[in-house]
Protein backbone atom coordinates (compact mmCIF):
# COMPACT_ATOMS: atom_id res chain seq x y z
CA UNK A 1 0.00 0.00 0.00
CA UNK A 2 2.82 2.39 0.83
CA UNK A 3 4.39 1.89 -2.60
CA UNK A 4 1.06 2.63 -4.28
CA UNK A 5 0.56 5.68 -2.07
CA UNK A 6 4.02 6.93 -2.98
CA UNK A 7 3.19 6.52 -6.65
CA UNK A 8 -0.31 8.03 -6.81
CA UNK A 9 -0.53 10.03 -3.59
CA UNK A 10 -3.07 9.86 -0.81
CA UNK A 11 -6.83 10.06 -1.06
CA UNK A 12 -9.21 10.71 1.82
CA UNK A 13 -12.80 9.49 1.31
CA UNK A 14 -15.98 10.18 3.30
CA UNK A 15 -19.65 9.25 3.10
CA UNK A 16 -22.33 11.12 5.05
CA UNK A 17 -26.11 10.85 5.16
CA UNK A 18 -28.31 13.88 5.78
CA UNK A 19 -32.01 13.62 6.62
CA UNK A 20 -34.17 16.08 4.73
CA UNK A 21 -37.49 17.69 5.52
CA UNK A 22 -39.88 17.76 2.53
CA UNK A 23 -39.19 21.48 2.09
CA UNK A 24 -35.40 21.07 2.13
CA UNK A 25 -35.62 18.08 -0.23
CA UNK A 26 -37.69 20.05 -2.73
CA UNK A 27 -35.32 23.03 -2.63
CA UNK A 28 -32.21 20.85 -2.85
CA UNK A 29 -33.63 18.81 -5.73
CA UNK A 30 -33.91 22.07 -7.68
CA UNK A 31 -30.26 22.87 -6.92
CA UNK A 32 -29.21 19.46 -8.22
CA UNK A 33 -30.66 20.28 -11.63
CA UNK A 34 -28.02 22.99 -12.15
CA UNK A 35 -24.33 22.31 -12.78
CA UNK A 36 -22.26 24.73 -10.71
CA UNK A 37 -19.14 26.21 -12.32
CA UNK A 38 -17.46 26.64 -8.93
CA UNK A 39 -17.69 24.78 -5.62
CA UNK A 40 -15.79 25.40 -2.38
CA UNK A 41 -13.14 27.52 -4.09
CA UNK A 42 -12.55 24.95 -6.85
CA UNK A 43 -13.49 25.31 -10.49
CA UNK A 44 -15.68 22.35 -11.46
CA UNK A 45 -13.87 20.56 -14.27
CA UNK A 46 -16.62 17.99 -14.82
CA UNK A 47 -20.20 17.38 -13.70
CA UNK A 48 -21.16 13.71 -13.95
CA UNK A 49 -24.83 12.73 -13.74
CA UNK A 50 -24.52 8.95 -14.00
CA UNK A 51 -25.75 8.36 -10.46
CA UNK A 52 -26.70 11.64 -8.79
CA UNK A 53 -24.49 14.69 -9.29
CA UNK A 54 -20.74 14.26 -9.02
CA UNK A 55 -18.60 17.39 -9.20
CA UNK A 56 -15.01 16.64 -10.19
CA UNK A 57 -12.17 19.13 -9.63
CA UNK A 58 -8.85 19.50 -11.43
CA UNK A 59 -6.81 18.18 -8.46
CA UNK A 60 -8.70 14.86 -8.56
CA UNK A 61 -10.93 15.62 -5.57
CA UNK A 62 -14.69 15.36 -5.94
CA UNK A 63 -18.05 15.47 -4.19
CA UNK A 64 -21.16 13.50 -5.15
CA UNK A 65 -24.78 13.96 -4.09
CA UNK A 66 -27.26 11.07 -4.31
CA UNK A 67 -30.87 11.44 -3.25
CA UNK A 68 -32.34 8.26 -1.81
CA UNK A 69 -35.34 6.88 -3.62
CA UNK A 70 -36.71 5.17 -0.51
CA UNK A 71 -36.19 7.63 2.34
CA UNK A 72 -35.84 11.41 2.85
CA UNK A 73 -32.04 11.29 2.78
CA UNK A 74 -29.26 12.65 0.60
CA UNK A 75 -26.01 10.74 0.62
CA UNK A 76 -22.88 12.79 0.15
CA UNK A 77 -19.67 11.15 -0.96
CA UNK A 78 -16.44 13.13 -1.07
CA UNK A 79 -12.80 12.43 -1.74
CA UNK A 80 -9.84 14.78 -1.45
CA UNK A 81 -6.07 14.64 -1.60
CA UNK A 82 -5.64 15.72 2.04
CA UNK A 83 -7.53 15.44 5.33
CA UNK A 84 -7.83 19.24 5.44
CA UNK A 85 -9.18 19.31 1.88
CA UNK A 86 -11.73 16.64 2.78
CA UNK A 87 -12.96 18.64 5.77
CA UNK A 88 -13.36 21.70 3.57
CA UNK A 89 -15.27 19.77 0.89
CA UNK A 90 -17.51 18.02 3.43
CA UNK A 91 -18.40 21.28 5.16
CA UNK A 92 -19.19 22.98 1.84
CA UNK A 93 -21.25 19.97 0.69
CA UNK A 94 -23.41 20.07 3.80
CA UNK A 95 -23.79 23.85 3.54
CA UNK A 96 -24.99 23.54 -0.08
CA UNK A 97 -27.78 21.17 1.03
CA UNK A 98 -29.15 23.34 3.81
CA UNK A 99 -28.45 26.90 2.58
Amino acid sequence: MKAISNQVGSFYPRRENFRLTPEVKEKFTEKLRRDPKEFCGHDVSQAVRTDGLKLVFSDGSWVCYRLSGTEPVVRVYAEARSAKGLEKLSTAAKHRIFE
